[in-house]
């Protein structure tokens, strides 16, 4: 059975200001009636006077509004078109009784903190100031003191919220899931991730998750605090803010008119502007330690590890969201959780025949199977059970060589080759085999059953069962290579999508094998040895490039997003694999550094494990 990790509870919070360059502030005490206390900073200054909004996110479909749970009828409160909120005091500070709110059990929280006044001389207000505080789940009685008595809103605890709920959410009074339990599950993990991104306690960026098997891009959280400091301690109507919003546009070139909003442009554009945005930080930056030159981009990307994790290769994501990750080198098979924890033993799993293990799929029991790259010549199927028992002590027999898998709807799983593709059914009986002579390597099953497969020079082969096999030419693999790796993958639409080791273009060709893309393929996007695909719930494609270290995406239309460097990130090496998980997060495999990374909130939330009818779609 599948486990389920339930959001990590937030723990009792400790005094301070979430400012790790100076002292912290000790909280007033909580008393009976103030359930939740906290103070709203801008860097080293208390902001008075804004407005404390507690929103829990919906769940009705996405795009749909955050729903406002202070009671409009309390004493002290006032309401907007946001929703219901109370007021900081000159200090910051704000108290939020339980009985002037109520939230139902699981519930997903935030607090927003808009507008007041940073320290200024007179009594004028900051209207682009907007920052946010992740709650996580409400409790079964419905007290959140229980859990969270204090809170500082900073920079800092903005930059996690966001990033981490970048996949849910359009603007920052519109947080929302799907009502599908998969899309509540993405939500429920995206809402836990901050707890990988920022110390609960104090606001401030770790270096490290709770396992101590992962690193944190602390330095680069600071500096994206940094962007927004000069902005939020300002009237608002400074040259800082309207170069910050004029820098931090959205993806139809809107301007924004508050920090929030400012950060949820970077996270869902991360290349746009980079060094422009870097120089907003000051010559004394307020979080510490921060990036000391402009990074290529403002993606937030975390490194796992684990101890017996060499060459991972090809994963796949079951419906919990848990990583499966084949290790080449070490013959084991490890398990991490939505947030990077191993949940296989330190020393994977191991058995069931796993030899050079090279790819994995997840079937619709959430089982893992794995194809065996070795022995040579004599390739081999691995099947374990969703909690990383061996079902197979004697894995399937394959052919010479194999490469992926996937599943069609009846669960029979398809395995590519050298010289032939395998149908197999779930006791490793064969269903149906194809012949095939172009070393393939690369396959995908489309809605009506299909299976494609991609070959050496430009072989793309559509097979029908029971024994058809159509042939179609493409041209964005190279003309002409002995050992070309060549990954597909299907979208919404039933297009085939391909690139090839030996070429830096991406391919796409539709149902019905007519090419889509022009001669050569789509170019850009800082392709380099393209190595794996994925394709998220909104038809964009993204593409592990081994050769200089980064992923590569692209639109549904073939048009390059990422620049010509692609997006990069500290740990990135040689990678592989890719896949995207039910919270928007794109994960790799670092096959020179045993290693996976993590890139928070990049892309559209994607339905797992991948089915032939949820190529291209959100959970």
């Amino acid at each position: 059975m599948t486990r389920l990790l339930p959001i990590l509870a937030l723990s009792t919070l400790l005094a301070g200001c979430g400012n790790p360059a100076s002292q912290q502030v000790a909280p007033t005490p909580a008393s009976q009636s103030a359930d939740i206390q906290g103070r709203t900073h801008g860097g080293l200054q208390p902001v008075g006077n804004a407005h404390i909004y507690l929103f829990a996110a919906n769940n009705i479909g996405y795009r749909a509004p955050s729903l406002s749970l202070i009671n409009p009828s309390a004493p002290t409160t006032a309401t907007d078109s946001r929703g219901t909120y109370i007021l900081t005091d000159a200090n910051g500070g704000f108290s939020l009784n339980h009985a002037n709110y109520s939230c139902s059990p699981g519930q997903l929280l935030y607090l927003l903190s808009t507008t007041g006044n940073p320290g200024l001389a007179g009594e004028s207000d900051n209207d682009a100031i907007s920052l946010i505080f992740v709650l996580g789940p409400c409790p079964a009685d419905g007290d959140i003191g229980e859990i969270t008595p204090f809170v500082n809103i900073n920079e800092v605890s903005t930059v996690a919220g966001i990033y981490a709920l970048a996949g849910f959410m359009s603007d920052i009074t519109h947080v929302s899931s799907a009502p599908t339990p998969a899309s509540q599950q993405g939500l429920a993990n995206a809402f836990a991730t901050v707890n990988n991104l920022v110390d609960v306690t104090t606001s401030q960026a770790l270096t490290q998750n709770l396992q101590g098997n992962g690193v944190i891009p602390q330095a680069k959280i600071n500096a994206l605090a940094n962007v927004i400091v000069p902005c939020v301690n300002s009237t608002g109507t400074s040259a800082t803010c309207s170069t910050l919003f004029s820098d931090a546009r959205d993806s139809n070139g809107f301007a924004p008119t508050d920090t929030a909003t400012a950060v949820l442009n970077i996270a869902h554009n991360p290349a746009a502007n980079a060094p422009a945005l870097f120089s907003l930080i000051g010559g004394a930056p307020i979080y510490q330690p921060t990036l000391t030159t402009a990074p290529n981009d403002w993606t937030l990307a975390l490194t796992f590890f684990a101890p017996t994790m060499s060459g991972p290769y090809f994963p796949a994501i079951d419906s919990a969201g848990n990583l499966w990750v084949p290790a080449y080198a070490s013959n084991t098979l490890t398990e991490f959780d939505p947030f990077g924890n191993i949940l296989s033993n330190l020393s994977g799993f191991t058995g069931g025949g796993l030899n050079q293990p090279f790819s994995v799929a997840i079937d619709s029991s959430d089982n893992p199977w794995v194809v065996n790259f070795a022995p040579i010549g004599a390739s081999t199927i691995s099947r374990f059970s969703s909690s990383g028992t061996p079902i197979t002590s004697t894995p399937y027999p394959c052919g010479p060589a194999c490469f992926f898998l996937a599943f069609d709807s009846s669960q029979n799983a398809w395995i590519s080759g050298s010289t032939r593709t395998l149908s197999l059914n779930f006791s490793g009986a064969t269903v149906a085999q194809f012949p095939m002579n172009a070393y393939d390597s690369g396959i995908a099953i489309d809605s009506t059953g299909h299976a494609w497969t991609l070959g050496l020079n430009r072989a793309l082969s559509r097979l029908s069962p029971p024994s058809t096999t159509t042939q179609f030419s493409e041209t964005s693999t190279a003309a002409s290579a002995s050992n070309e790796l060549t990954p597909v993958a299907i979208d919404s639409s039933d297009n085939a999508w391909f690139v090839g080791n030996k070429s830096n273009a991406l391919g796409e060709s539709d149902k019905t094998g007519k090419p889509i893309s022009p001669t050569g393929g789509y170019t850009g996007g800082g392709l380099s040895a393209p190595s794996g695909i994925s394709i998220d719930g909104s038809n964009r494609v993204w593409i592990t490039n081994r050769n200089n270290n980064s992923i590569s995406a692209f639109t549904s239309a073939g048009a390059p997003i990422t620049p010509t460097t692609g997006y990069t990130a500290d740990g990135v090496s040689a990678p592989r694999g890719i896949a995207i998980d039910g919270s928007g997060n794109v994960w790799i495999t670092n096959f020179t550094y045993n290693s996976v990374t993590e890139f928070i909130g990049l892309a559209t939330p994607t339905a797992t494990p991948i089915t032939p009818t949820n190529h291209g779609q959100r959970p």
